[in-house]
């Protein structure tokens, strides 16, 4: 029973509390391009939030208490103020270390199971420092803990609301960090299950951790669970203590909570029109009288709502064992390195992780390859045997060009849509230092390839023999490596528009990224006919040099006459057509060098600003 499993919680502590304060936090955003279009959100509250307590923020909307516990979490940095743990000044790097950030945006890998993102979880934030044994250990008594036993071969796009946030508070409890922060974590939840969660993390801070939330209006049931009560005025401190004596607080000022109404209601309620009253009262969050009680509230109730709670609906969270002076906190603590393992074995994990998560949406990976094979037989159709005849050499062109723009148009647009879904969860799990971000590039990148090799290989095959190129080894592998690097580069090109972009503007702004390539690609403008302030364009569009690619591989290498069934064939010696096209001195090196150094460019340019967007928020 819960009531029973407490008796060893209230014993148990971690191995150091972790007692954090503020003081005098200012934080300031732009709003507009000029230097004095600044709005002050927070202006200089103080607080603090203790280990072995369940501390909740509260206020209205807009109040800043999300900023605050950015702040807090060190996801932002104040304009001014002091941030200090047990005393002292805190150390950023040390102190998130130490701690975990779960947002209100709780997305996890909807294609795993609750114990396969336990296990990469473990295997990510434990690292090699700890045995497979113990590692399979921490596993099972979170999935016990959470109460989601019954469920944890289900994946997660099936789990509901509540099953899902607790997942989220697992993956983070995996290495045992004393300090949790959690933004709206009963947000759309239902009464019963918000009761469920709160009481999970009533428990965790029982165990000495410092737990910190934040809700919008929590009800009378979740307010008994409460030890420490922060009310957020317009971006000041209008009450920090036990929710116990916020009535008596009220009436000190003149305000007098009604009898049988929650007394938070009642507070955010009336926080607006006596906003100068509540922060003078509270010295915005420096006043001692209120917050000396809280430890004594806190015991006190301890029992009581235990005992309530094995009464009332049913619980199925058991207690976390404590943590102990194990590997575990010691050896993360120890690490000089912010991660706590090597970037190689970070790639080794998410690349089994996502070729994983490839592997279950197998209808998407099998709808893109019919896409491919589709297209490419109704391509290979209109374009029956136009390689046989010099009389339908400019159709063979055109089917080129095509090939090109279909397979830049499908790798663009797949990861366009798709990378950013996989944003929020990338960044909470960047911030709670589960792994670098070029760890994550990297296992994307190759994840991604090869169902888009295999795809743009399949078209490559269809099309090439229906349209009647020559059958030749070689020809055929310049002509498909020339395509497959395209691909690459468009993919490549689809990350940094899907780093940039939200998927609805992505959608939107896409198409600017390609269109410059297009008019560049010697196809519709040719390079001697462009002005020349533009021509440098021509070397940098992937497009010229994959048509340049496969125009060798059709018509260069010194291919042979062709066959002219007509009276006349301008083009029945394939060089002429080379010659008129400029391009009877390019070399297949010279265009694989050029795909391969553009796809470098892309490649670096959206590693930095998916490095980047990890640590903003848009």
């Amino acid at each position: 029973m819960v009531h029973d499993s407490q008796s060893e919680t209230t014993s148990s502590s971690l191995v150091e509390d972790v007692n954090i304060s503020f003081r005098d936090i200012v934080y300031n955003v732009r709003h507009s391009l000029f230097p004095t279009g600044r709005k002050t959100i927070l202006k200089g509250v103080s607080g603090q939030f203790n280990a072995g307590e369940l501390s909740v923020i509260i206020g209205q909307s807009g109040a800043g208490k999300s900023t605050l516990m950015d702040i807090l979490a060190g996801y932002s940095k104040p304009t001014a103020g002091a941030l200090s743990v047990n005393g002292m000044l805190r150390n950023e790097k040390k102190f998130r270390r130490r701690s975990c950030y779960i947002l209100q945006d709780d997305q996890v890998q909807e294609m795993l199971t609750i114990e396969e993102s336990l296990h990469f979880a473990a295997e990510l934030k434990l690292g090699h420092h700890i045995n497979t044994q113990q590692k399979l250990k921490r596993v099972e008594e979170i999935i016990t803990s959470l109460g989601v036993s019954r469920v944890r071969d289900t994946r997660a796009a099936f789990l509901s609301g509540g099953q899902k946030k607790r997942l989220a508070i697992g993956l983070e409890l995996v290495s045992d960090p004393p300090v949790m922060f959690l933004d709206e974590p009963t947000s759309g939840l239902d009464s019963s299950i918000a009761k469920q969660l709160m009481y999970l993390l009533h428990l965790l801070a029982r165990q000495g951790r410092t737990v910190v939330i934040t809700i919008h209006q929590p009800s009378a049931a979740l307010l008994e669970m409460v030890d420490r009560l922060y009310a957020i005025v317009n971006g000041q401190c209008g009450y920090m203590g036990p929710v116990q004596l916020l009535v008596p607080y009220l009436k000190d000022i003149g305000l007098v909570c009604p009898p049988y109404h929650n007394p938070v209601d009642y507070f955010i309620e009336i926080c607006g029109d006596n906003e100068v009253h509540l922060v003078n009262s509270s010295e915005n969050g420096k006043k001692e009288k209120w917050i000396n009680s809280i430890r004594d509230e806190t015991e006190d109730k301890l029992f009581f709502l235990d005992f309530k709670m094995a009464k009332g609906d049913e619980i199925c969270l058991t207690t976390l064992p404590p943590p102990k002076e194990d590997p575990t906190n010691k050896i993360l603590l120890a690490l000089k390195s912010t991660y706590p393992t090597p970037s190689w074995n970070q790639f080794a994990i998410l690349t089994r992780r996502e070729l994983l998560t490839v592997w279950r949406d197998l209808s998407f990976t099998l709808m893109t390859l019919l896409i491919h094979c589709g297209m490419a037989l109704f391509v290979g159709t209109m374009f029956f045997k136009v390689g046989e005849d010099a009389m339908y050499v400019r159709d063979n062109y055109n089917f080129m060009y095509f090939s090109l723009m279909f397979l830049m148009f499908t790798s663009f647009s797949g990861v366009t849509v798709r990378f950013p879904e996989q944003i929020p969860i990338v960044r909470r799990e960047h911030f709670n230092r589960w792994y670098n971000t070029g760890a994550y590039y990297a296992s994307t990148l190759v994840s991604i390839l090869p169902t888009q090799t295999v795809c743009t290989f399949s078209f490559c095959a269809i099309t090439y023999l229906m349209t009647g190129q020559a059958q030749d080894i070689l020809r055929f592998m310049i002509f498909s490596s020339t395509l497959v690097l395209v691909s690459y580069v468009s993919t490549c090109i689809g990350i940094l528009n899907g780093s940039l972009f939200n998927v609805k503007n992505g959608v939107v702004f896409g198409p600017f990224f390609i269109m410059p390539f297009t008019i560049f690609s010697g196809f519709f403008l040719r390079f001697s006919d462009a002005p020349v302030f533009v021509r440098w364009l021509f070397h940098i569009s992937f497009l010229k040099h994959g048509l340049v690619g496969l125009v060798i591989s059709v018509f260069g290498l010194n291919r042979p006459k062709l066959i002219c069934s007509a009276i006349y064939c301008h083009y029945s010696k394939p060089n002429q057509f080379l010659k008129d096209n400029g391009m009877h001195n390019e070399r297949f090196s010279v265009v694989v060098s050029s795909l391969t150094g553009i796809a470098g460019v892309v490649i670096l340019l959206s590693f930095v600003v998916l490095k980047i967007r990890l640590k903003c928020k848009w």
